[in-house]
């Protein structure tokens, strides 16, 4: 059992949470870039290899003894058909969606607790309870974050210059 004055007080622990959603945040925010920058890549790619392979096709009926021709044709098709599938599989734009829709829930639950920490004579176990509330309810609908953006959100904040 521990001693009343060996708990850490409401105020300690939404400073720590605060950080923690500070994390989450940057790191949901990382996510919907990264995803939004693949949506883009694997778009204009499939785009360029469609382009790519029409005309290489209509090359190839023209000059139909041209071998290498046939081949760039049918490669070319084939990468077109695995990057048109894989950005249905793939789905970046949903997955940059959920990110930032994730990323603006934990921004507004970490204002929501600093203006709790404002009123630091005030902060009750209430506060703490409904904060906890709140973010397992975002946990809950939050798409996992990949690997690696957890430790590049951490590089972002401690790179980034103190808050007034």
């Amino acid at each position: 059992m521990v001693a009343e004055g060996d708990a850490p007080d409401h105020v300690e622990i939404l400073e720590r949470w605060t950080r923690g959603l500070q994390l989450l945040h940057v790191a949901h925010n990382i996510a919907s870039e990264r995803f939004n920058y693949w949506n883009r890549v694997t778009g204009i790619t499939t785009a360029m290899l469609s382009a790519v392979v029409g005309t290489t096709l209509f090359a190839s009926l023209s000059a139909s003894g041209l071998t290498a021709v046939r081949v760039v044709a049918g490669a070319s098709s084939l990468l077109t058909a695995a990057l048109s599938a894989g950005q249905l599989v793939w789905s970046y734009p949903e997955l940059a969606g959920r990110h930032q829709a994730a990323a603006v829930r934990y921004a507004t639950l970490r204002r929501q607790v600093e203006l709790r920490l404002a009123n630091r004579g005030r902060v009750s176990a209430t506060d703490v309870d409904v904060t906890s509330s709140e973010w397992e309810e975002i946990e809950q609908s939050a798409p996992q974050l990949p690997i690696g953006v957890r430790r590049r959100a951490r590089r972002a904040i401690a790179s980034a210059p103190p808050r007034a």
